[in-house]
């Protein structure tokens, strides 16, 4: 019976230890669906109808973390990018193609951590740009050449220090990558964030980037590059630097603003591009939001207008409906080109779209 009693003992203490274990870890799955339709007044010469997840792309991923005590938990997520009107992946045969990473999260010394994560840009200006808050593709900026919308970084080692008095730092290095051929990145970020205001300052430094300016904006040649073909520029060096802020005064209103400039080299010569955003939020109701927003990009004596105007009605926390309008004017010989849609063969182009976005 002693034996038989001291079998129990030890089951019961095994499970209660494996209760407690399991209790202190954790793992979520989450993601969102976008499916809408589309009209394009000029894509390639001609107008087009187009459905998918063309203003927000879809995503599904995991994430968790384990408590290691002391305060520190280690933490990691994989994350990845789909098209729900087809299924296909958002990068063919990459499995996680936004967010694959693991860490360390300690409450004094800050997060560390390592593999395929955004980058600082997406930190400081993603957060306070038309594109995300208007869940509105095209009103990031020609061809995203400041990596405002979201844009990953290999083999890359990415520390955030926990905020003070509301102020954090973070930085971030990328190894060179051999699968993309992208050289060495790094970078650093300034945040500030209070109960109505969020301020950032970004600086990054990229060897070897690669731009698809043919097919993102119709260029045939740049910086002495034949791109004929859809051949992809290569910058030599890219340096990003960016401030960026949101005003929230009240549960009714929020102004938020981007300005950043880009130099791209070659070994012989270089360009610049520059870009102010504004926008403005308005909660009519607790459910129905109106958003107004627009930038305004100088890139290599080229100039780049855009506006939008969105609305976004929550039927729940977790589903909303939405119906968006974007317009952009290209001056300087350009061709617009709003993102993620073809270039225009005039200097004109227009986008409205209407949808539903789930949250999961």
């Amino acid at each position: 019976m002693k034996t038989l009693h001291a079998g129990f003992l030890t089951i019961s203490l095994l499970g209660t230890y494996a209760s407690s274990a399991f209790a202190q870890s954790s793992m979520t799955l989450y993601g969102s669906i976008d499916e809408g339709i589309g009209y394009v007044t000029n894509a390639k010469g001609s107008s087009q109808t187009l459905m998918g997840p063309i203003s927000v792309p879809d995503q599904f991923g995991f994430k968790g973390s384990e408590d290691l005590g002391g305060g520190t938990k280690a933490i990691f997520q994989l994350e990845n990018g789909f098209f729900s009107n087809t299924g296909a992946f958002a990068s063919s045969g990459v499995l996680f193609s936004r967010k694959a990473f693991v860490g360390l999260a300690d409450n004094r010394w800050g997060t560390l951590t390592l593999g395929k994560q955004w980058d600082l840009t997406d930190d400081v200006l993603l957060p306070n740009a038309n594109g995300a808050v208007q869940y509105n593709y095209f009103l990031y900026h020609p061809a995203n050449v400041d990596n405002d919308a979201v844009t990953v970084v290999n083999n890359s080692v990415k520390y955030a220090s926990n905020p003070w008095h509301g102020v954090s730092a973070r930085a971030m290095y990328g190894f060179t990558d051999s699968s993309t051929g992208q050289g060495r990145y790094v970078g650093g970020a300034l945040l500030y964030k209070s109960s109505a205001l969020q301020l950032g300052a970004v600086y990054s430094d990229t060897r070897n980037k690669s731009y698809a300016f043919n097919t993102s904006l119709g260029y045939a040649n740049f910086l002495g590059q034949n791109l004929a073909g859809g051949v992809t520029f290569k910058a030599r060096d890219t340096q990003i630097f960016g401030v960026a802020g949101t005003y929230t005064p009240n549960r009714q209103w929020a102004f938020h603003a981007v300005v950043d400039t880009v130099k791209l080299a070659t070994d012989t010569d270089s360009a610049r591009a520059t870009t102010t955003e504004l926008g403005v939020d308005w909660n009519v109701t607790p459910f129905d939001t109106v958003l107004l927003g627009g930038y305004r990009t100088w890139f290599a004596g080229k100039q780049y207008t855009a506006a939008g105007l969105s609305n976004l009605y929550h039927l729940s926390v977790r589903t909303m409906l939405y119906a968006e309008l974007t317009v952009e004017h290209a001056g300087g010989g350009a061709q617009a080109a709003l993102l993620s849609l073809s270039p225009s063969s005039s200097s004109n182009q227009t986008s409205v779209r209407v949808g539903v976005q789930h949250f999961f």
